[in-house]
């Protein structure tokens, strides 16, 4: 009888102790999501009231020339935000103070030889394939002559900070303009 105790003890001991782990790694989790660089970024949709930017974010913004920075204080980064006369998102931009912590974003591994290559009209899919890697998405405003497809730019920096600018029309939609920095 008492073996049989001391293993209901001890199965009980490490199903508490294993529900304790996954709740400890779900908490990590929640964590890093509040914590990444682009996390104000995602919050914010274009056609958001400001009300709701507001509420959603938590954080007084900084209006600057019109526009209105909210900063993550845990990260640094934060989102740029223009407001239309009726207070809704037009245009968000990743934001840092530091423009190199933007590009540092980026792990890609491209050359100015592959400007070439990318063309107007191109699939993002294929941009992604020529240069090797996800984009990294640092703005997006409203597109005037068609609201269904927002432009937005993405990037592909190197370590040394040269790198592509690729404007789309539509979220992985098709490229209008590239640009190599350096």
């Amino acid at each position: 009888m008492l073996k049989r105790d001391r293993s209901v003890v001890v199965f009980s001991g490490i199903l508490i102790l294993s529900m304790l782990l996954v709740l400890a790694g779900c908490s990590a989790t929640k964590d890093e999501a509040d914590h990444n660089p682009d996390h104000f970024y995602k919050l914010v949709n274009l056609g958001m009231e400001k009300s709701q930017v507001e509420s959603t974010l938590g954080v007084k913004p900084e209006e600057v020339e019109g526009t209105y920075i909210y900063r993550d204080d845990q990260t640094g980064f934060g989102v740029q935000i223009s407001y239309d006369a009726s207070d809704l998102v037009v245009s968000k931009v990743l934001y840092h103070d530091q423009d190199s912590k933007i590009m540092g974003l980026s792990d890609a591994s491209v050359s100015e030889d592959q400007m070439a290559s990318i063309t107007e009209g191109m699939p993002y899919e294929e941009v992604k394939s020529l240069l090797g890697s996800e984009g990294t998405e640092i703005i997006e405003m409203a597109n005037p002559a068609d609201p269904n497809n927002p432009i937005v730019m993405m990037i592909w920096f190197n370590d040394d900070q040269t790198g592509f600018y690729v404007t789309f029309l539509g979220h992985q939609g098709t490229v209008k303009s590239v640009k190599f920095w350096k």
